[in-house]
Order: structure tokens, then sequence, then C-alpha cells
């Protein structure tokens, strides 16, 4: 399945329990909470809390659910650098909005498993620091579409690499081999 099948089909199935958010933002917040270093199947918690204020979350969304969450950390692991943001593939306007929200979601994530995430310094903290930055961006619809384009590709990439820097600084424990 296609990551634009992907994202249209957990969206559909958001909008069909009645959860007020979308495929990127879910996703968003996934990432931020496996970037932040959960080791835990507390991630279940935080989310059925975040998506529906603590209640179950019906079974075919919750598989799916289950199913982005193994599939973002599979990503993340991986050292070919696979992580890919799930972002609609609609306009550009919309795709621009799902980044953003991705961003908020993300940050959301990260900062409920690393509550300091604030004091963290280097290249880490510039990189939350432009997070928090990008989340603020605005757009004119009457700006030039390529130019907003290439601008739009050069921050998914940038957030992209980030949440790769985020989890190698939060899992290091999990990745690095124990010498003895």
């Amino acid at each position: 399945m296609t990551n634009s099948n992907n994202y249209n089909e957990l969206n559909r199935q958001l909008i069909q329990n009645k959860i007020g958010m979308t495929a990127a933002e879910l996703h968003g917040f996934l990432s931020g909470i496996l970037a932040g270093g959960n080791h835990d199947e507390s991630w279940k918690i935080l989310t059925k809390d975040m998506l529906n204020d603590g209640q179950s979350i019906a079974e075919p969304l919750n598989k799916e659910i289950e199913k982005l969450y193994h599939s973002t950390k599979q990503q993340l692991i991986d050292e070919d650098f696979e992580f890919q943001l799930l972002l609609g593939d609609q306009d550009l306007f919309t795709q621009i909005d799902d980044l953003v929200g991705w961003v908020n979601h993300f940050l959301l994530g990260i900062g409920l498993v690393q509550p300091k995430i604030n004091r963290v310094k280097g290249d880490v903290g510039e990189a939350i620091y432009d997070l928090r930055q990008i989340v603020k961006l605005g757009y004119d619809e009457n700006e030039d579409q390529q130019e907003l384009g290439f601008a739009f590709e050069e921050i998914k990439e940038y957030v992209r690499i980030t949440a790769m820097l985020c989890f190698d600084e939060f899992n290091e424990s999990d990745i690095t081999p124990t010498i003895h």
C-alpha cells in the first residue's frame, strides 16, 4: 500500500470514528513519542488519551494505529534513513497544513516523553527550536506556487532529518552496543 493510500485510509477511519485528528497529526504524535525514547507500552495510553479522552478506540482503527506505530518505529531504527513523514498528496496548501500539523503533534509527543525538552542543548536543542518556528509558518495563497513548493520540500526534508536526529539522541542506549 502506498503512503497516499495509507494516509487516505487512516484519515477515513479517523473521521469515521469521530477523532478530531488527521493521519498526519497522528503520525507526528506517534513519531514524537518514538523519537522521545518511549520504550514501553505507555504509548498506547498516551495515544488513547490524545485521540479519545482515554476511552478505548474501535478495533479496526486501533489495529491501524498499532501498525502505523510499529512501521514508524522500524523506519526510525532502520539505518538506511527510510523514515518518511505521513502526509497527504493533495494540493500544496493542504500539504503545508499537514506538515504544520505533523510538526505540532510531533512536538507534543516528544514533549510527553521528554518533559525537559526545552532544556536540551546542542544540535537537538536547535532543531527543536526550529520545529517550534516551523509551526508558526504561514503562507499566502497568492505566492509563487513553484517557490512555495521548493520551500515546502526543503522544510519537509529538514523536519524528517530532525525527527531522526531526535530519535538518535533519545534512543542511544537501545542502539549503541554494550562494550565490555
